[in-house]
């Protein structure tokens, strides 16, 4: 795998940030073992990119342990032979990464389906996956059971033929109560973690309407278009509607010692495989609700 790096950044810093799920002390080791190089030459942990560097790491660092099926409480909102619909909890990542091999929905895929029930092109660690929800956001996530349905799914998502609506509750209130967003969006050269509005980066399209205000809060619906990495918690940040709770992207003081975001995928429809437009919703989990009701955002 190859690089292009920033300028005055040190060398294990920038690949923690560009793989996070890979832990620094590793990142170090692997770039001591010389799996990690800069223009083919061995450099030290702290060397400091400089612009356009090549940055070339061994394929190696990405192996995996074999994934365990775990016994986990899968939400199975809808299934057929081809696919399933799952409304994901907070506190669950996707799937594997670097040193997170256990505790992931494609651990509690595999003992619910088996390995030979989920589609396995997209990767030895990504059985049935699809698309992806951030770690606590919750809400709803089609898997894939077979490879042809992976196909299809990924077909439509790529053509932005999914509709998909979160709700979400963020600081302040809006002057336009609807909208859409349309920007670009990259990695942020700060923070390479977060993603930011960047003209460099690829086009990114959000709808917005307030379902509900109260001085210094609103419950908002956001239908998004494209599908990029923390976009909704970007575009809302971009307008200056931070979500509540989001520990990277808030820079909101929080009161109510929530360590994530509040932020629920609602809804989703699409034509499948026998063309019929189907649709399926699932109402925002109980920390949601509860800060819902706190703030007097409920029903």
């Amino acid at each position: 795998m190859k690089l292009t790096a920033y300028e005055n950044i040190r060398l294990d810093k920038y690949i923690s940030d560009e793989f996070e799920e890979i832990p620094r002390e590793k990142i170090k080791k692997f770039i001591k073992d010389k799996k990690i190089k800069v223009n083919m030459k061995n450099k030290k942990p702290s060397y400091r990119l400089e612009l356009d560097d090549e940055i070339y790491i061994d394929d190696e660092i990405f192996d995996i342990p074999a994934i365990e099926a775990e016994d986990m409480n899968l939400n199975i909102v809808y299934e057929n032979d081809n696919y399933a619909i799952i409304d994901k909890d907070s506190n669950v990542i996707v799937h594997p990464a670097g040193s997170i091999i256990r505790g992931t929905l494609v651990n509690g895929l595999l003992y619910k389906y088996g390995y030979d029930g989920l589609s396995h092109i997209g990767g030895d660690d990504r059985p049935g996956i699809v698309h992806r929800l951030d770690k606590d956001t919750t809400g709803l996530m089609v898997i894939a059971k077979n490879n042809e349905s992976y196909k299809y799914f990924k077909s439509l998502f790529e053509k932005r033929l999914v509709d998909k609506e979160y709700l979400a509750i963020v600081h302040g209130n809006f002057e336009n109560k609807k909208g859409r967003i349309e920007t670009f969006m990259d990695r942020d050269s700060k923070d390479r973690r977060k993603m930011a509005v960047k003209p460099s980066g690829r086009k990114a399209i959000s709808e917005y309407e307030v379902i509900k205000e109260v001085a210094g809060y609103s419950l908002v619906k956001v239908h998004i278009i494209t599908g990029r990495t923390h976009q909704i918690r970007v575009h809302m940040t971009y307008l200056n509607h931070p979500l509540v709770g989001d520990p990277v992207y808030g820079n909101v003081k929080n009161k109510f010692n929530l360590d994530h975001q509040l932020l629920h995928c609602t809804y989703l429809g699409f034509t499948d495989q026998n063309g019929e437009y189907v649709n399926f919703s699932a109402r925002p989990h109980q920390t949601f609700l509860k800060y819902q009701n706190v703030l007097g955002l409920g029903e």
